[in-house]
């Protein structure tokens, strides 16, 4: 049996970085770490995002199996349409089949909705034995949520950074209402065993000599019980991490503290927008703007970096607020500010809501990139919109601002130049793309 596994080309969804230092992602290689072994399958992986799929399409394989969110569906579909043509069995799972199931499979032979530590070995076991069905679909249980160590052995060689990524938690107890990550696994703990993880970055350590990982946890905040174990086990492998988070971490002295101490040099958070009206519209309570910037300061005081992320877009936005919003979050301190647009994702609560009222401009997934505006705001045309994300991301990527962030802090001076080089590169193609 011989199975080639593809993750589509997803330009916004990887950054704004060139392929050569995108950070690894999970999927591909944990699906391979899936397949079973008595099945005696060859495995192939392509990441569209790094690599050229012109040398696979010259190979015969049985199944091919693709997952991709909703704005590479497109791409996946196309995909799917290829390979049939070849005579492949073609698989279709990941974020945008697990929120659209029926619409997949317009397109694929066979649907896997949720995880797919049960889906996929099922679905191969069957079609070995001559059986594979149409939709198999992952029952959550209670307690940990165990996932195999992945197959990292089938990357590619010098393609993505040197910063391993790894994922313990992938729960996330928040409900944002644009957030698809509730729409996929609701409000679950998806905690992998404790050991399982803290034995799988050892071996890292140890064997390959990481130092420098990225924890792709939704957030490390949301299960506190758990990360605090995690931390107090890492402590001795005296490696450094990034990770996602909320805000309001800084506010936990006892959480704060270990999270350094175990290796922490930078959270992405969600910061959202400075309009405290916004945060119970959209059920994120935990955010409390007037407070960004003094909580700002409390993480990089234990050395750890911010990247904060804004969505433009909410229902009390307007354009003059906007405008205004900028400059103040080009005052609050952090390392590198990250926007976007609003985007309803299919199956997301937003999307339901902004639905009912006839808002939704276009069914077109490929345009759900959070770069592109989708629905009708409430209080500005949708090109106003567009032009303020424009706004954004020039006004804060100038060369001053850049200095100016570079120079804040004598830690991390290099990287965090790199990476505001990177999306001062990201907001020219922006702009490049919209003309």
């Amino acid at each position: 049996m011989r199975i080639l596994l593809i993750l589509p080309y997803d330009g916004p969804a990887r950054g704004p970085f060139k392929r050569s230092i995108s950070y690894a992602p999970l999927t591909l290689t944990t699906l391979a770490a899936l397949v079973p072994a008595e099945l005696g399958a060859r495995v192939d992986i392509l990441d569209e995002g790094v690599s050229s799929p012109g040398k696979y399409a010259q190979n015969r394989y049985d199944i091919v199996g693709v997952s991709g969110t909703t704005s590479a569906s497109s791409r996946a579909y196309a995909l799917c349409a290829f390979w049939k043509q070849r005579g492949a069995h073609t698989v279709m799972g990941g974020p945008h089949a697990t929120l659209m199931p029926e619409e997949a499979l317009e397109h694929a032979d066979t649907v896997c909705v949720g995880l797919g530590e049960s889906t996929w070995p099922q679905f191969l076991r069957e079609y070995a034995a001559g059986q594979p069905g149409r939709v198999y679909r992952h029952i959550f249980a209670e307690g940990d949520c165990p996932m195999p160590v992945p197959r990292r052995d089938l990357l590619p060689a010098g393609t993505y950074m040197s910063m391993t990524t790894v994922l313990a938690n992938r729960g996330c107890a928040n409900a944002c209402e644009f957030c698809s990550l509730t729409a996929q696994w609701g409000r679950r703990g998806l905690t992998r065993p404790l050991k399982e993880v803290v034995d799988e970055i050892r071996t890292l350590v140890d064997s390959f000599g990481k130092r420098s990982f990225i924890f792709l946890d939704p957030s490390m905040y949301s299960n506190r019980d758990y990360a605090c174990r995690l931390f107090e086990a890492l402590l001795p492998l005296r490696i450094t991490w990034h990770g996602l988070a909320t805000l309001d971490m800084a506010d936990d002295a006892e959480f704060l503290d270990l999270a350094a101490q175990s290796g922490c040099a930078g959270i992405l958070a969600g910061l959202e927008t400075l309009d405290a009206r916004t945060m119970p519209d959209i059920n994120k309570r935990m955010n409390t703007p007037r407070r960004y910037k003094e909580q700002i300061a409390a993480l990089q005081k234990k050395g750890i970096a911010v990247l904060g992320c804004f969505v433009l877009g909410f229902d009390n936005d307007t354009e003059e607020g906007l405008r205004s919003s900028i400059g103040e979050i080009l005052e609050l301190g952090l390392d590198v500010p990250r926007f976007a647009v609003l985007t309803p994702f299919p199956g997301t609560g937003l999307f339901k809501r902004l639905e009912r009222e006839g808002r939704i401009l276009t069914r077109d997934w490929a345009r759900y990139d959070t770069e592109q505006v989708v629905f009708q705001p409430a209080h500005m045309t949708p090109q106003a919109l567009q032009s303020m994300l424009q706004e954004a991301w020039k006004r804060a990527y100038s060369l001053p601002q850049i200095v100016r962030r570079t120079l804040s802090r004598p830690e991390q001076r290099l990287q965090r130049l790199a990476v505001n080089i990177g999306f001062r590169f990201n907001a020219g193609k922006l702009a490049e793309r919209r003309q």
